[in-house]
């Protein structure tokens, strides 16, 4: 009897220690505790729970202003910058998430955060392209979408609250009590002085693995990667925008019109932005034959926002050619890390930075020459200038598919 109650109790010293050891590492950046630096300040196995950390983090923040979107957003946008004066500020993005997750999470935040005053979302192009099977299917009915496999996380979705509360409770548990969350937690104490992705309180990706691959692999393999990606994707299916010529909006937007209708509810203020692609990114869609897409991509959105708010809702595009679109890619020097971007499909803080004061000065974009803002009255003059853009930029693109 005594050895059992030694065994016990045992184990739930040992199970505690973990559980304490795991809590303050704090590995996927769900719990913050004190950050010493060398020991858990750069949580560098964040990356890998964001689809549940960002669920739950956002709520603890309680930020005035929310940034939504995918990966881009979540490397590209920093919630410290300046512009924000001061206001709390979370970046909600999550890498490889689609539309739909990215507005189930945006509205649960403002189911539960009743100081959120501004949304500014990024939105992809590929996010919204429908596939033959998609296209059979469509619904021009549609309002909403079946209940997805992570909505227990999200409280304002649930209508069996006791079985979603016990569905968190475990999730948030399995954060310290898991052999993962302890090996995630080693793992974080061995990188901290190595360049690695970190997730800060406020839900920044710093991408400092990018640094890393560069000063060992050169700039040329994350382009010819990602590029590779980008046609592999799109020469898998026949994809379009539109589900019907018959009804011109897809699901995917309708998606934007659940959050449009909470955000005009709520009185919140709300941008959509088109990100930046290098020119290369661009000419890989236009190789995969999706240019046309990506034209009518951007019409509809001008159309859909004006159809469904009349009022007006700001949407700037960022993907027109520019000096940081056409940014040159150093191959004969490999390791010369870019300006704007970091591959073809990821724009640098830096880029983020001047897409801010324009996003947060909506009135006048002077100071950074960066972004226009699509209207009914200037989107087939602007895609002419990005047909322009593309045609310019063609001998550029030449050169580096060689180079690559």
């Amino acid at each position: 009897m005594k050895y059992i109650i030694n065994y016990i109790t045992s184990f739930f010293i040992l199970l505690f220690t973990i559980a304490s050891f795991n809590w303050f590492i704090d590995p996927f950046a769900m719990y913050w505790s004190p950050q010493v630096t060398h020991i858990n300040k750069i949580k560098s196995e964040a990356g890998k729970r964001t689809r549940i950390s960002k669920a739950y983090r956002v709520n603890n923040i309680k930020p005035q202003v929310l940034i939504v979107g995918n990966s881009r957003v979540e490397m590209g946008l920093n919630p410290s910058n300046m512009h924000f004066a001061k206001r709390m500020v979370y970046n909600q993005g999550m890498p490889g998430a689609g539309i739909a997750m990215q507005i189930d999470y945006a509205l649960d935040a403002i189911a539960n955060n009743e100081g959120i005053e501004e949304l500014i979302v990024g939105v992809d192009f590929l996010d919204f392209l429908l596939s033959e099977k998609q296209i059979a299917s469509f619904n021009p009915e549609f309002r909403d979408h079946h209940k997805p496999n992570y909505s227990f996380r999200l409280s304002s979705h649930n209508s069996d609250k006791a079985s979603a509360s016990f569905a968190r409770l475990q999730e948030k548990m399995a954060m310290i009590f898991s052999l993962d969350a302890f090996s995630a937690s080693l793992a974080t104490i061995f990188k901290q002085q190595a360049m690695v992705n970190s997730i800060d309180q406020h839900g920044f990706n710093s991408a400092l693995s990018y640094i890393s691959i560069m000063n060992t692999e050169g700039i040329k393999p994350l382009f010819k990667q990602k590029l590779h990606e980008i046609s592999t994707r799109l020469t898998s299916k026949r994809w379009k925008i539109k589900a019907r010529e018959t009804f011109p909006y897809s699901p995917t937007f309708s998606h934007l019109g659940r959050l449009i209708r909470v955000a005009k509810q709520r009185n919140i203020k709300l941008t959509f932005f088109i990100n930046p692609y290098h020119y290369s990114y661009l000419h890989t869609l236009a190789d995969n034959e999706q240019w046309q897409n990506f034209e009518i991509w951007k019409q509809t959105l001008v159309q859909y926002l004006n159809t469904i708010e009349k009022s007006g809702i700001a949407l700037w595009d960022f993907s027109n050619t520019s000096e940081f679109v056409n940014e040159s890619v150093p191959i004969v020097t490999p390791k010369k890390q870019m300006q704007w971007f970091w591959e073809p499909a990821h724009y640098r803080e830096s880029l983020g930075n001047k897409m801010l004061v324009t996003l947060l000065n909506q009135t006048d974009n002077v100071l950074t020459n960066f972004g226009v803002q699509l209207h009914q009255n200037n989107i087939k003059e602007h895609l002419a200038d990005d047909f322009r853009g593309l045609q310019q930029s063609a001998p550029q693109w030449e050169k580096l598919k060689q180079a690559l």
